[in-house]
């Protein structure tokens, strides 16, 4: 009898185990850190419809770096509002890294893509995550996405002179005219972070890169 409920017990506690969402046991902390969103803003690049950022390799006869602003949020695992906040539980964000890849599966660094990147955060804090509906805090970091060295350099720099122009009426519009000049990637940014205790954290999120010699905001040609 004894070594039924024994049994019970293990099967019982088998179905709890297989009952756990993913999310509850990605990492040994009590928090869960995600990419709400990704935005571009730099001089040489724009955005697209969904979000997607356009880099121009070649600006005005420059190469500028595209930057873009990542939006973090740290939010408990446990959200019962009953429970209370302290500085214990101040997360901290440490550096971030870019990898680019194209959906044809051509994605050798250096040929197809840029090199990957990383970069610091200058261990940015989180304060105390609140309970209930306070406990979701997010922070604004800004990052690279783009360096200006990955425009000197293949695939980027054999971009140049494939001279993407529009339509009269849309001049900087690039999907109105069919070519090779265009190399499509998504960019994969992964935010890292610990706890106060020293346990690691991160955050993916994917956003949709183009990169080509688009025209200047000014128009009038090419970036020769």
């Amino acid at each position: 009898m004894k070594s039924q409920k024994l049994v019970l017990i293990f099967v019982a506690s088998l179905a709890a185990a297989g009952c756990t969402p993913d999310w509850a046991t990605d990492n040994a902390t009590p928090f869960i850190m995600e990419i709400a969103s990704i935005t571009g803003t730099s001089v040489s690049s724009s955005s697209g419809q969904g979000g997607e950022i356009r880099s121009d390799v070649l600006t005005s006869g420059s190469v500028f770096n595209d930057d873009a602003v990542v939006a973090v949020n740290v939010l408990r695992k446990n959200n019962n509002p009953d429970l209370g906040t302290s500085p214990l539980e101040h997360v901290y964000l440490d550096r971030y890294e870019v990898v680019y890849f194209r959906t044809d599966g051509r994605n050798t660094e250096g040929v197809d893509v840029p090199y990957r990147i990383t970069g610091p955060l200058g261990n940015l804090r989180f304060h105390t995550a609140g309970p209930g509906g306070q406990g979701e805090i997010e922070q604004t970091v800004n990052i690279t996405i783009v360096r200006h060295t990955a425009k000197l350099e293949p695939p980027l720099s054999n971009l140049r002179g494939i001279f993407i122009a529009g339509s009269a009426g849309n001049p900087t519009d690039p999907f109105v005219v069919p070519g090779q000049g265009i190399i499509y990637t998504v960019a994969e940014i992964t935010i890292h972070g610990h706890t106060i205790q020293g346990d690691g954290l991160e955050a993916k999120g994917r956003v949709q890169v183009a990169f080509a010699d688009f025209a200047d905001p000014a128009g009038g040609g090419g970036d020769e």
